[in-house]
């Protein structure tokens, strides 16, 4: 099945289990929910979501209805290298389209890049519609480390569950599940049982309690289970251990950015027809080649195309080319001459072949042990050419004066002929045969600056017409590009992102610039002019709640063209921070809670039941104390100030919009 058409598995599902997916993508209440953070991703707002599977290297795509019937294109980046790409048509659902899932897309799905990625921690999933990005996501740096194990004392009713939580993970926006099916028809009553930041809780619906603590990087989950029996049947999940995180929790605690490792689960691809992963991939075959036989019919120049590396795939090597002689012995076999080069050679020149025998000339590349399908070119015997009559090599401008001016030079000739070049001084050919610097011709030659161009052509039977001439490029140069259009943009927190098409060919980067209105009603400029090479941005530390306007303009070998209409008002809004609860403990005469948060000396009050419930203390996030990098806070009220009972459930709120709870209180 061609990667490009759309793969269903052997049950006809179009879809991932609903109920699994937004299952996952809403989860529960946690210990620690927080407002939205700004951070340098830019993960999409609900209900749009990209979802990552890392260990399945599979991709859903959520949301996205006001595309509904448009092609967007998901790109999986490394260090800002495209290692894996599809297009998918956005459907009707909350499902828009998948990567490397039954029922979705194959990677490779009409953009050519042939290889099923490899997703590891910090890559980024991005989908784009026309060449505008529609939001990100980074892959976590989190994921189960060992098998899960079944303990306690005296009866095993304990399941343990070990990973790793690494840099850039937000450890208060995290949750790790179990995936156990059986699960259903007992006391669970789900096909998961799930543990949330902090001590050991109560289910929800009972049967277990659950925690998930960190020590460092570490994280250790723990499941305590009402009856033995379903502890057992939790440990014999089969590839059941999740580790989840999200970059973002708006709100309404829907998390943004989500990536979900599977332990146990294989890469590679998701079904059949899809491409093979880069450590399984051939070494790929050379795109091109062209041969020219040498004028005493003895010599071959075979010149080919670089080939295009398979991403984070071993590299390419080296080529082998050789030429079969077309006309086999009385024993069947064919003679051939041949040489292997390094990874950087496009060109070899094969000597002592036979001047009245044909020859096929098989170019392939070399990755480590594997070696590509041939690239062929066939040769024929000269006898079956008959021509000696020599090609006309034309040349555009014309030679017409000692120094000829142009922008770009343009060479042709007859049908099937070859051209090569050179614009260094050196000579186009050598011994009958293109030089060792010559260039095959293939598009119109730029210029920058004054050059001698030395041309060659031969047709297919060794005929050959060279040309010798001196240019150099008008005194014009290329026009600055025009105004940039089909801009758009939304206002985040403290931060305005924009997003726009490129205008033209040619363009190299693009300026930014932020305005104001002053009291008189007249634009201003805010903030110095904002440099970019990509067709997005986000222009952060704006003041919430002021309108701002904002032109793009862009950037070519000639400088920065106009300004584009201005674009807004845009009003950001204020920045939000997070908060979560470490511990909350009530005693007769004695409350106290503990906690961090990210923004320091923020306000904070504590609420009973609901996040606008009675206020039952306040505090403040103080400084964090090396290593740790959140603030923290200790909140404590004594004798008549505090609550006369256990409140129960807490929360707590900071004045930048950060909640944290509900949190159950305990005694002591």
């Amino acid at each position: 099945m061609p990667s490009q058409s759309k793969a269903r598995d052997p049950r006809g599902r179009r879809r991932l289990n609903r109920r699994v997916v937004t299952a996952l993508v809403t989860g529960v209440a946690t210990a620690g929910a927080v407002g939205a953070i700004v951070a340098d991703a830019a993960p999409p707002a609900f209900p749009d979501n990209i979802v990552v599977f890392p260990d399945r290297d599979f991709i859903t795509i959520e949301g996205y209805q006001n595309h509904i019937g448009e092609t967007g294109l998901v790109q999986i980046t490394r260090d800002g290298n495209v290692i894996g790409s599809a297009k998918g048509v956005v459907e009707e659902g909350d499902v828009a389209f998948e990567v490397n899932h039954p029922g979705g897309y194959c990677w490779g799905a009409g953009t050519g890049l042939d290889v099923t990625p490899d997703i590891r921690p910090g890559d980024k999933a991005t989908i784009s519609f026309n060449g505008i990005e529609a939001g990100d996501t980074t892959a976590a740096n989190t994921y189960v480390t060992e098998d899960m194990t079944l303990t306690g004392s005296p009866t095993k009713n304990t399941v343990v569950v070990h990973g790793y939580a690494g840099p850039g993970v937000n450890q208060a926006q995290m949750e790790q599940r179990i995936i156990q099916p059986d699960l259903v028809d007992t006391e669970v009553g789900k096909r998961d049982v799930r543990a949330v930041p902090g001590p050991l809780t109560p289910a929800p619906k009972g049967a277990y309690s659950s925690s998930l603590t960190f020590e460092g990087d570490q994280f250790t989950a723990t499941y305590v289970f009402q009856d033995p029996a379903n502890a057992l049947i939790a440990s014999k999940a089969d590839l059941g251990e999740r580790a989840m995180s999200w970059q973002v929790e708006d709100a309404d605690g829907n998390r943004q950015g989500l990536t979900i490792a599977e332990f146990g689960e294989a890469g590679g691809p998701g079904m059949g027809g899809c491409p093979l992963g880069p450590g399984d991939a051939a070494a790929p075959q050379p795109g091109t080649a062209t041969v020219q036989r040498s004028t005493d019919k003895t010599s071959l120049s075979v010149t080919w195309t670089p080939t295009d590396p398979v991403p984070t795939a071993a590299p390419v090597t080296g080529y082998t080319v050789e030429a079969i002689k077309q006309t086999a012995s009385s024993t069947g076999e064919k003679e051939l001459v041949g040489k292997r080069t390094g990874a950087s050679a496009t060109h070899v020149n094969l000597a002592g072949l036979s001047a009245t025998q044909g020859y096929d000339v098989e170019v392939r590349s070399m990755a480590d042990s594997k070696m590509s399908a041939p690239f062929t070119v066939q040769v024929p015997a000269p006898s079956a050419l008959g021509d000696v009559t020599a090609p006309t090599l034309t040349v555009s401008p014309a030679n017409t004066a000692a120094i000829n001016t142009a922008s770009t030079i343009t060479l042709s000739s007859e049908a099937g002929s070859d051209i090569y070049y050179t614009i260094d001084g050196t000579s186009a050919v050598e011994g009958g045969l293109p030089s060792d610097t010559a260039k095959h011709y293939l598009e119109p030659i730029a210029l920058s600056g004054q050059v001698t161009l030395h041309a060659v052509v031969f047709d297919r039977a060794g005929n050959s017409d060279t040309f010798v001439g001196v240019y150099k490029p008008a005194t014009d140069t290329i026009p600055a590009p025009a105004a940039v259009s089909a801009i758009t943009g939304s206002a985040g927190q403290a931060s305005v992102t924009l997003s726009w098409a490129a205008p033209e060919a040619g363009v190299i980067g693009y300026g930014v610039q932020a305005y104001v209105k002053n009291a008189a009603g007249a634009r201003v400029a805010s903030g110095a002019l904002v440099t970019t090479t990509q067709k997005t941005v986000t222009i952060g530390s704006l003041n919430p709640g002021t309108e701002y306007y904002f032109t793009v303009k862009a950037k070519n070998g000639s400088g920065y063209g106009p300004e584009s209409t201005d674009q807004g008002p845009f009003v950001p809004t204020k920045l939000t921070d997070s908060v979560s609860i470490a511990t909350a403990k009530w005693k007769s005469g004695d409350f106290r809670i503990t906690g961090s948060g990210s923004a320091v000396g923020a306000l904070l009050e504590v609420h009973a039941g609901t996040p606008t419930g009675l206020i039952l203390a306040r505090g403040q996030v103080e400084p964090p104390v090396a290593p740790a990098t959140l603030g923290t806070y200790d909140i404590r009220v004594r004798a008549s100030n505090a609550p006369a009972s256990n409140p129960g459930k807490i929360y707590v709120v900071s004045e930048n919009g950060g909640v944290a709870g509900p949190f159950t209180v305990t005694n002591g």
